[in-house]
């Protein structure tokens, strides 16, 4: 049965933190985001319903993001065979170990021979199209962010639908941030955007002033969303107060904030 709408389900944390949304698409189908820690699987399942799932989209592998979909996976979970493609581009195993953390990786790993047939890795550049929606690719992993690693291996995607375009930055950092900044300045502009790194040591306020969001996703339980913003944490990262001081003073009045449950916006 058709949709006269495309609804982006902003999922909760079960978790201390998380990142996990569900797409209900004009089709009737699914498109999965990340996802979070293995606690959030019946949530996400939840919203998905008998849906069958077009596309299981990863940012990048860490635990926050990607243990639901290792738990569905080493279950043989049916929403693993209800999904078409999974759509990812993480690094080797060793970068991660040599730079980053392997852990949650060698989970995936261990798994995944099973979905390899199904696995999609996009490229900066690529487009493709969903239901009536429009995926842009705007970044992918680049093995000369060695800094902050897994975080800046994020992929970096735009979702534009009828109503409105979501900008998703995943965990993305300061340093691969100023590069998304250098390669495509306005053209970041968005109606929504998802705040990096769950809004605390994220990308730079020079990059969400080109994205000038009209609204602002923080996947953040109240810990988090109040954390202090003279957090350090090197190199231009901060707390979330000072993104929030940030979206302020760009203007932005439209939160969704995940400790406030579960939340449903059109796009």
């Amino acid at each position: 049965m058709k949709n006269n709408r495309t609804e982006l389900h902003i999922l909760t944390e079960y978790s201390p933190f998380s990142m996990g949304f569900v797409i209900i698409t004009e089709e009737d189908r699914a498109i999965i985001i990340d996802g979070g820690w293995a606690a959030e699987l019946p949530n996400i399942v939840a919203h998905v319903g008998d849906r069958p799932v077009a596309a299981w989209i990863l940012t990048h592998p860490d635990p926050d993001h990607i243990d639901a979909l290792n738990h569905a996976l080493k279950h043989s979970h049916p929403i693993v065979e209800a999904t078409e493609k999974f759509i990812y581009n993480f690094h080797s195993r060793d970068f991660y170990a040599r730079y980053g953390n392997a852990a949650a990786i060698d989970r995936f790993n261990h798994y995944n021979e099973r979905i390899r047939d199904r696995i999609v890795a996009p490229v900066a550049g690529d487009t493709f199209e969903i239901d009536g929606l429009h995926f842009e690719i705007l970044f992918s992993r680049d093995e000369k962010y060695q800094v902050n690693a897994n975080n800046d291996s994020s992929l970096v995607f735009r979702v534009t639908g009828k109503r409105q375009s979501v900008l998703f930055l995943g965990d993305l950092g300061p340093y691969a941030g100023a590069d998304l900044l250098a390669k495509h300045g306005k053209y970041l502009e968005s109606d929504v955007v998802q705040m990096a790194h769950h809004g605390h040591g994220c990308v730079r306020k020079d990059v969400y002033e080109a994205i000038n969001p009209r609204a602002c996703i923080w996947c953040c339980q109240a810990w988090l969303y109040r954390e202090p913003a003279e957090r350090d944490y090197g190199g231009e990262q901060y707390g979330t107060m000072r993104t929030r001081r940030w979206m302020e003073e760009l203007g932005v009045t439209e939160h969704y904030v995940t400790k406030d449950g579960d939340q449903v916006i059109m796009i």
